[in-house]
């Protein structure tokens, strides 16, 4: 089927309006780089709630950053309203094809099991925070009986041409394993060139919605906050790292169960391959330690001496990374979920765990996001969320941040996720502490450009481990 609209045609009050309020936007990932900014439309669509945009900014001299906006009539962000969320179940479940300027918005649906078609009332559409990457709503239907009665539909803001994550893990994990520990994708949104030579770009996802459930770092940061570790819901916090743990396990298990399908084969390390991993954790931190040395006098101190001496140890944490150049050659590199932390899990009333996101760090090429690497950068990334949560909790009153409380839980997690990795091709039979080692002290790296990027008030807690490293 197909829907025609008028070519691009912005008026330019609407870019006047957008131009206004997207460098200030949580996902625009340009918003703390230096000169002038462009911002133009690549492409438009009308849709019963607004226009859908596709806005191009270049910042200086630098390559133009897409992203994908929807605005009311007003030039507002519609993203989160009703009528947007409406149009676009109806045009994904429906498979339609919108013909825009330059190219179309094309449905998808996913070819999972259980599937719906058609287009449900909708009756409420929640925003799911505000603190990330790209736009989650959760989408209620009206469709009555046991089945599906919500959506989770994530707008990607970031656009990228070329094959999405997020999709192509959901539907792998839907059709080619028996694993049940991840919200199952439904559909996309795609838009599509006119010209042929140009590859698609995923502008959306829509998964099922886990009932009941919150984020691990929303059910376990009271408990922390409220002394857990020390407390009557101890015994309840250790059982849920603990599967979250065995969550992981299981979910580098399926990622590494097949390898008649290329995209998803397990292959094995090479001296190659840790030589350029190292690399490319020593060049990432020198991007990181030059950022801080530009940064400092931005922040008062302590502060400001403490990313001073961080960026002096450059040298020295470049010859820790540079050891995983030397790590065992005994393990596969896998497909992984590349942005792994508590908040990408959610529990249920039961604390039983389902895994969501899978698109990768949004700041990273398509490329690298679907390449196979260590398992352990996944492992790495939910230890420092570990971090995050206890130092968190300790500036909100739930008594002081202890390195005790860190190994506690970093040890219930690995205990659980290594008895269920065992002897599988991704986890090493010998040196896993090593090779966990420099993986975390490269994420606690990646955290502190983030933050000093994004959260100013956040740099202390990757500072603070970086300190101590």
């Amino acid at each position: 089927m197909r829907e025609p609209s008028e070519p691009p045609s912005a008026a330019p009050a609407t870019i006047a309006t957008v131009a206004a309020w997207l460098p200030q936007a949580r996902w625009f990932a340009g918003k703390h780089a230096d000169g002038a900014r462009a911002i133009s439309i690549h492409d438009e669509l009308a849709t019963p709630a607004g226009k859908v945009l596709l806005v191009d900014v270049a910042v200086g001299a630098g390559e133009p950053e897409r992203y994908v906006v929807p605005v009311d009539a007003a030039g507002a962000d519609a993203a989160a309203s009703r009528a947007f969320a409406t149009w676009l179940v109806r045009v994904v479940r429906g498979g339609l094809r919108v013909e825009a300027g330059r190219g179309a918005i094309v449905g998808r649906l996913a070819e999972t099991p259980g599937g719906a078609t058609g287009t449900p009332a909708i009756t409420a559409v929640h925003l799911l925070g505000v603190d990330a990457s790209n736009t989650s709503l959760l989408v209620d239907l009206g469709e009555a009986g046991p089945g599906l009665v919500s959506l989770v539909f994530k707008l990607l803001r970031r656009c990228r041409p070329g094959i999405q994550p997020e999709v192509e893990v959901g539907e792998f994990l839907a059709l080619h394993t028996p694993w049940s520990g991840a919200a199952r994708l439904r559909g996309w949104l795609e838009y599509v060139p006119d010209d042929a030579a140009e590859a698609p770009t995923v502008l959306a996802t829509i998964h099922d919605a886990v009932p009941a459930s919150v984020s691990a770092w929303d059910r376990l940061g009271p408990l922390v906050a409220g002394g857990g570790l020390h407390g009557p819901d101890r015994d309840r916090l250790l059982v849920i790292v603990a599967r979250l743990g065995l969550a992981t396990a299981e979910m580098h298990a399926a990622l590494a169960s097949r390898p008649d399908i290329p995209a998803f084969a397990p292959e094995p390390a090479t001296p190659r391959h840790w030589q350029a991993e190292a690399a490319g954790m020593v060049a990432r931190l020198a991007a990181v330690a030059r950022l801080a040395r530009e940064q400092a006098d931005r922040h008062p101190e302590p502060l400001r001496g403490r990313l001073l001496r961080f960026a002096a140890r450059e040298g020295a944490f470049a010859s820790r990374l540079k050891g995983l150049a030397a790590c065992p050659a005994d393990l596969c590199l896998i497909r992984i979920h590349g942005d792994y932390h508590l908040g990408q899990v959610l529990l249920d009333a039961a604390d039983a765990p389902a895994i969501i996101d899978f698109e990768g760090e949004p700041g990273r090429p398509l490329a690298d996001r679907r390449a196979k690497v260590a398992a352990c950068r996944d492992v790495a990334g939910m230890c420092r969320s570990f971090d995050y949560l206890l130092r968190h909790a300790a500036l909100h009153g739930g008594g002081p941040w202890q390195a005790s409380d860190l190994r506690l839980l970093e040890t219930t997690f690995l205990a659980a996720y290594a008895a269920h990795a065992a002897g599988g091709c991704w986890w090493p039979a010998r040196d896993a502490d090593g090779l966990l080692e420099v993986f975390t002290l490269d994420k606690a790296i990646y955290e502190l450009a983030y933050e000093m990027n994004h959260r100013p008030d956040w740099i202390d807690v990757p500072l603070a481990a970086l300190d101590a490293a």
